[in-house]
């Protein structure tokens, strides 16, 4: 039975209201995302009091939220607070009123669980196995270790970026001593965590506001040719380069750098000095950005709660049978076309020589192939295109999500596989699997051509040294369109392979 949850984010900096429809296990998709720039540690200093226009500010979007969210027939509403709340002197009377006004329960989360919930969100968005997830807010930072794809100890630091402006950066423009006391003040805060180090086979995951827009500065300087950030991993190098770069400028030059939120431009050059701290004393050389935080975390405890832990246990096959339940795809036909072409992937490896991690991608494509028919059929395969690319995939890197995408915009007869746009994110070998899976998906996809999976199986056989392969196709009734149309587009897969191919009809026997 489907559900309609929101949850309110109420940080130091933003307030974000998310609303998700979900049924409990099996999909889910945001409906909508409303965000509220509240600044509510502004002014609180060394006092730890709320102050009073920062208070309305965020009573203000909190009733604006609530209109919202009943009329968008939101059953439940979850509303969390950071360290802004945790750590106010007056939290008490503000929480009073806040409940008062909105009509929800607020919940203020001790810093254990903000990182709890981060990771949590992190490692269903990003399949974190080993390493640690550091999440920079507007009044903190939780650092959180994770191990065997669970949160295990965490951390949180008074280094949030509003909070680190205030404190050191009050000038404009910035001077090099505020900023060599920032530094000095960040790497005595993690002193302490002799645990927080890179090992090999760590990874380091980003979450929030400031390293998302500093990967989208990246993204543009890089000329990325995705415009998503989730899995995107930003060098340490070129942080660091980021970071020198954004505390030299004014705030008015700021506020016009390409990728970056205008209302951040005040603050990010100090969360910008702070993760350039974090990846030095870590020994990190890179960070990988995550979507997925606290709101998702929040959510996700809800959607899995059937489990004992509310991590998906593969969360890359989940991806995309979620997407594809949201577009309705996840069709007999799918699944199908997804069948013989690993069919066909499997039977032809010692042919075209491509591992298992293109077989992954080449049925992910095969389930998402025809997402894009919900927009229209005779430009399906663009839409689906565009679709994939972007969705995000979890689990998925941008160069694996720009092969799915691919293969499905390519699972017609339109167009040589060669990459377009996206060929820069292709390595040399994914630019002949490209061509090779393109072929295979096409077949697939011809011979299931009247969505009733009259060809049941498919056997093939091959003689490398006399260039030939055979693809017999296993019916189980009249197959005359699947064999004619697939007959006349061998030619994708015969030209990436460099081999002649044939197609002959074989017929499907229940016993073999």
């Amino acid at each position: 039975m489907p559900h309609r949850l929101g949850i309110v984010d109420l940080g130091s900096n933003t307030m974000r209201l998310v609303i998700y429809d979900y049924t409990p296990g099996h999909c889910y998709r945001l409906v909508d995302e409303v965000r509220e720039v509240v600044r509510l540690r502004a002014g609180m200093g060394d006092t730890n009091v709320l102050r009073a226009q920062a208070m309305e500010r965020s009573l203000n979007a909190l009733r604006m939220f609530r209109s919202f969210s009943q009329t968008m027939a939101v059953e439940e509403v979850t509303v969390a607070c950071t360290s802004a709340v945790r750590d106010a002197a007056n939290r008490t009377s503000f929480l009073a009123r806040a409940e008062q006004e909105s009509g929800w329960q607020l919940r203020v989360l001790s810093g254990e669980e903000e990182g709890y919930y981060g990771a949590l969100g992190a490692i269903n968005t990003t399949g974190l196995e080993q390493g640690f997830v550091v999440d920079l807010g507007g009044g903190s930072v939780q650092v959180v270790e994770v191990r065997e794809g669970l949160p295990r100890r965490s951390v949180s630091l008074p280094l949030g970026a509003l909070r680190m402006t205030e404190a050191f950066l009050d000038a404009d423009p910035v001077k090099p001593s505020q900023v060599t006391a920032l530094r000095r003040f960040v790497q005595e805060q993690l002193a302490p965590l002799d645990w927080f180090q890179a090992q090999p086979g760590d990874q380091l995951v980003g979450i929030g506001g400031t390293i998302r827009n500093l990967a989208q500065m990246d993204q543009r300087s890089q000329a990325f040719p995705l415009d998503v950030v989730r899995g995107y991993r930003l060098p340490s190098k070129r942080l660091r380069s980021l970071s020198d770069q954004l505390w030299r400028l004014s705030l008015a030059k700021r506020r016009n750098q390409p990728g970056l939120r205008r209302d951040r431009a005040d603050i990010v050059h100090a969360g910008a000095l702070v993760y350039a701290v974090l990846l030095e004393e870590s020994g990190f050389p890179g960070i990988t950005i995550s979507r997925g935080g606290l709101r998702e975390g929040l959510f996700f405890e809800r959607f899995l709660a059937h489990q004992e832990q509310p991590v998906f246990p593969d969360l890359r096959r989940f991806s995309v049978l979620n997407l594809a339940r949201n577009f309705g795809s996840d069709t007999a036909h799918s699944h199908q076309v997804a069948f013989l072409a690993l069919r066909m992937f499997d039977d032809l490896q010692p042919v075209h020589g491509l591992g298992p991690a293109y077989r992954e991608l080449l049925w992910a494509a095969g389930l998402l192939h025809d997402l894009g028919t919900a927009i229209d059929y005779e430009n399906h395969h663009l839409h689906s295109d565009y679709i994939v690319r972007n969705s995000a995939l979890p689990g998925y890197t941008p160069r694996e999500l720009a092969l799915i995408a691919l293969l499905c915009r390519y699972h017609r007869s339109k167009g040589t596989p060669k990459g377009g746009e996206l060929r820069s994110l292709l390595t040399p070998e994914d630019r002949r699997g490209l061509s090779i899976l393109a072929g295979i998906i096409r077949l697939a996809e011809l011979l299931e051509r009247g969505r009733h999976q009259v060809i049941r199986d498919l056997r093939c056989h091959f003689d490398v040294g006399s260039g030939w392969v055979q693809i017999e196709a296993l019916a189980a009734g009249d197959a005359a369109m699947e064999i004619w149309d697939a007959g006349r587009n061998l030619g994708t897969l015969q030209e990436a392979l460099d081999m002649h191919v044939e197609l002959v009809q074989g017929v499907w026997q229940e016993e073999a």
